[in-house]
């Protein structure tokens, strides 16, 4: 896997936090000498995603993935490796070698980050030349302060067909380049590009990382359409980003929540006025995608809607947020009485008058206003609820009731958080008028009946167990350089192990037996093998008295070795045998030998090696006389 020389990736793994670094995506919370956190590479609901900060590295005991800060970023941002070291000595300060050439295995990515913040800055300047005024007007018309359209770093696209094309080419890059990262649109009929983005003003939408990955144009009179955002392009998967998340990470963190808008300049004006743990959707409904990234942050999300749509919007969010059904959900009581199952995302929602969007609201009624409404916010599926239990013809009677109790189960089995689901269940029953308890029993039906198994990606699925004592001596090997010095001369990968990750593992250790064993992370290119050597490096194991343990390992693989020597010299002896015929006698070399590592065998294992002089018939125990 490594292409650079390990001294460089050595200084960029020691000055990279790894802890700092996976909890701008996870939220973490110490958990004795490392931290803990809800694995974003998989679905739990329980936390088994572990970092160890003192050895740079993680691992999650769920689904098998680990490795160190590189391999994080990789899976993390569908990176290759090459960008993910540029990406980590970019954030550490240190210098790449200038004689590198390309970049190789990118597969064009990093040219095409190059070119959007190439794009990005060139908006953002032509908004504040004089050719940037009228989207300055624009700007104080809707009391955006300038501190916070640079933070933003918003931008105007001028007027005309090639401003930004003529750029680019200067910068010698290519049309296609343009039209892969959407910036561009290929002229009909005829050669050429042109600019997609014209006479607009443009907000900057960021990856985690704080990559230009796309734009949204807002016109600024008639022009139509109101909103022009990027395509997806292999930089940008709409749905998948949260316009902001880049710069509300922290804030999430801190306040555990998040705010989620619908529109630029709500989130512009929140975060004007301290609200910094706000988001907006990127021209979509909130797809399960964005609260999934939202919840490796945050234990609670708020969503904003006007009084007059909360009622639709919440049923229609819920419908679509709580599909796919059934994927492994399973509520239980503990002993103590408590909820299993739990651990979703909570999603609340926050109501504004009638008209009002965050952005108006916040200019009329202020930062306090705001925050009330906040903590007035009432269970997005409470919504979702009522209009379940509503009749949609507004009819009544018994057969109504008995539809509504079914459309309730229904929604109430697709619940994530057995908590929640417990409380609706308990509102939904006394709007209902019948027993909570037959509600509840009804909704853990249709949840078995719902249930399918989840499918496994093939790189989260736990591999075999391995041996324990094969475990064991790569652990050691793994924490002691006395133990490598002693043990690895007597190994042999393919004879001593069964399990093909410690194979590995102790190969890449032998070509490096004196650097740290999380330095080999970047030597193995198997992500199993990476995932049981982060396993291996996470534990916290029991204190051993390191050379009592070298010397019962020494004995097992001397052991072993004999064991080979002998099975060597047996098959040497019936090649001959063969070859010479049945009657032939034995070669006494080869009888030596067999004898000598039978020997060894027997001594290690605290037996006696039998004699190889013949004997007579009646001989044993006899006496000799002269």
């Amino acid at each position: 896997m490594a292409s650079y020389s390990q001294a460089v990736l050595d200084d960029i793994r020691t000055a990279v936090d790894v802890v700092d670094l996976v909890s701008r995506y996870v939220n973490l919370r110490k958990a004795g000498t490392s931290w803990k956190g809800l694995c974003p590479f998989h679905a739990e609901k329980t936390p088994s995603f572990m970092v160890n900060p003192k050895k740079g590295i993680f691992h999650c005991f769920g689904c098998g993935v680990g490795g160190d800060v590189f391999g994080f970023l990789m899976r993390q941002d569908k990176l290759s490796f090459p960008e993910a070291v540029r990406a980590l000595a970019k954030q550490a300060g240190v210098a790449l070698p200038e004689d590198r050439g390309g970049a190789p295995g990118d597969g064009g990515r990093e040219e095409l980050f190059r070119v959007m913040e190439l794009a990005a800055r060139f908006y953002a300047e032509h908004l504040w030349e004089p050719a940037g005024a009228r989207a300055r007007l624009y700007l104080a018309s809707r009391g955006i302060d300038t501190e916070v359209a640079r933070r933003f770093g918003l931008g105007m696209a001028p007027e005309g067909w090639d401003a930004l094309v003529n750029l680019m080419r200067s910068e010698k890059v290519s049309d296609e380049a343009l039209v892969a990262t959407g910036l561009a649109v290929q002229r009909e009929n005829r050669s050429g590009v042109y600019d997609r983005f014209r006479g607009r003003l443009l907000f900057t939408i960021r990856d985690l990382q704080g990559r230009a990955v796309a734009f949204g144009g807002r016109a600024f009179g008639d022009e139509t359409p109101k909103y022009l955002n990027s395509p997806e392009t292999p930089l940008y998967t709409k749905g998948n980003l949260l316009y902001a998340a880049d710069l509300a990470r922290p804030a999430i963190q801190t306040k555990n929540r998040a705010l989620l808008v619908e529109g630029y300049v709500d989130c512009l004006m929140a975060h004007q006025h301290g609200f910094g743990e706000t988001v907006a959707a990127l021209g979509t409904a909130f797809t399960p995608a964005q609260l999934s990234l939202l919840r490796r942050y945050c234990d609670d999300a708020v969503l904003f809607f006007d009084a007059d749509a909360a009622g639709r919007k919440a049923a229609e969010r819920a419908e679509e947020l709580l599909e796919p059904t059934g994927s492994g959900i399973a509520w239980a009581v503990s002993r103590t009485g408590a909820f299993e199952g739990g651990g979703a995302l909570r999603l609340r929602v926050a109501l504004l008058p009638a008209g009002d969007d965050p952005d108006t609201f916040l200019r009329a009624q202020g930062a306090a206003a705001f925050e009330a409404s906040i903590t007035a916010a009432r269970s997005l599926l409470a919504y979702a609820l009522d209009r379940a239990i509503a009749d949609p013809d507004g009819a009544t009677g018994p057969r109504a009731r008995t539809n509504a109790f079914a459309r309730a189960a229904l929604m109430l089995a697709k619940v994530g958080d057995a908590q929640e689901a417990a409380q609706l269940s308990r509102e939904a029953a006394q709007k209902l008028g019948v027993d909570a308890t037959q509600l509840w029993i009804e909704a853990q039906r249709l949840q078995t009946a719902l249930r399918r198994p989840v499918p496994s990606a093939p790189a989260a699925t736990p591999a075999a167990t391995p041996p324990p004592v094969e475990r064991d001596l790569v652990a050691l090997l793994l924490h002691s350089i006395e133990a490598r010095d002693a043990l690895l001369p007597l190994v042999v990968e393919v004879e001593d192990f069964a399990y093909v990750p410690f194979r590995t593992i102790v190969a890449a250790l032998r070509l490096r037996p004196s650097d740290p064993a999380e330095s080999l992370m970047t030597d193995l290119a198997a992500a199993e093998a990476r995932g049981v050597l982060a396993a291996l490096l996470v534990e916290e194991r029991a204190e051993l008295d390191v050379r009592v343990s070298i010397e019962q390992f020494k004995k097992r693989l001397e052991r072993s070795q004999g064991l080979r020597r002998a099975r060597e010299v047996s098959q040497s002896i019936a090649d001959v045998q063969a070859k010479s015929g049945a009657a032939a006698p034995l070669p006494h070399e080869e009888l030596r030998m067999l004898h000598q590592e039978t020997a060894v065998v027997y001594e290690i294992t605290g037996g006696v090696a039998q004699s190889l002089e013949p004997r007579t018939p009646g001989s044993e125990g006899a006496q000799t006389h002269e």
